[in-house]
């Protein structure tokens, strides 16, 4: 009697070990919890192991990364309840700067020299940047550049000036009746001439200069520095500001008095600095010449 109670009671032991065991392997013995997981819009119902979120998820089908936030609270009746927050990515657009527009310079022969007119107003243009920002859930901000781009172009300014030259009645000291009729100057310092017969003339360099005159009316012959005959058109120089050979074309300051085109092949004692001496015919013109200011162009 008494062993067979005995056997019983190890075979009943052995049965609730064993379904103890299978019970721990499935992992049904674990305690199930109901999971409420909100994803935006989207709910979803789904029951698993207390404490396991990620499985939760997992189960619901549920992806996250890591820059998402996930929230879980227990609600009154034992359920979970799930919380996925997710970054939220807009978009900016913003002007960052303007766009200087450029002045265009054109030349007018019909305007006079030192004369200008807008023919067409500038206008700025102006550069967008567009930017790509990502709030996460706790409120920090990521921006991306998306890049900049012209959203509108400048607009060049143009400014027309005058090359025309304004007539101005010749002395009879004149050597030549080509004037001027134009002058058009760059920002370097050069430029071109336009004379009354259509010649171009490029020069490099305008000086202002003291004029006086000199003549071999009364000699024989001279020979200038260089060797050569003294005659119209060969003037005498400082060599050390205008060098001997250099072409220009000189224009007394008022246009009155047009010397031409001369060359540099003379000099003499009081010709220093910019200084010229201008070769007359007669003894008369150089009289009458005296001292001027001239507008000595220097010839390319």
């Amino acid at each position: 009697m008494f062993d067979r109670s005995s056997r019983g009671g190890r075979t009943a032991a052995l049965l609730i070990s064993g379904l103890l065991a299978t019970l721990f392997i499935t992992g049904s013995a674990s305690p199930q919890t109901t999971y409420h997981i909100t994803d935006g819009e989207a709910i979803y119902t789904v029951t698993g192991k207390s404490g396991d979120t990620e499985g939760a998820l997992a189960q619901a089908g549920v992806a996250v990364s890591e820059r998402d936030r996930v929230t879980s609270a227990v609600r009154d009746d034992g359920s979970v309840a799930v919380t996925v927050e997710r970054p939220v990515t807009t978009y900016e657009e913003q002007v960052v700067e303007l766009l200087p527009y450029d002045t265009v310079r054109q030349a007018d022969p019909d305007l006079l020299l030192g004369q200008e007119q807008v023919v067409q107003t500038g206008a700025q243009g102006t550069v967008s940047a567009k930017s790509r920002v990502v709030t996460d859930p706790d409120g920090s901000l990521c921006i991306t550049s998306m890049g900049t781009y012209v959203s509108q172009e400048p607009v060049d300014e143009i400014v027309a000036y005058g090359t025309r030259v304004a007539p101005a009645a010749q002395s009879w000291l004149s050597v030549t009746d080509d004037v001027l009729t134009h002058i058009d100057a760059d920002t370097d310092g050069g430029g071109t001439l336009t004379t009354a017969s259509g010649t171009e003339l490029t020069y490099t360099q305008v000086i202002s200069c003291k004029a006086t005159a000199y003549t071999t009316q009364l000699q024989s012959w001279k020979r200038t520095a260089t060797g050569t005959t003294a005659r119209v058109g060969a003037i005498a120089v400082d060599p050390r500001v205008i060098p001997y050979g250099t072409r220009m074309f000189i224009v007394s300051a008022d246009g009155s008095i047009t010397y031409g085109v001369a060359t540099a092949e003379d000099c003499g004692g009081s010709i220093k600095g910019n200084r010229i001496d201008l070769f007359f015919d007669t003894y008369n013109e150089c009289i009458h010449f005296g001292v001027r200011t001239c507008d000595v162009y220097l010839l390319a």
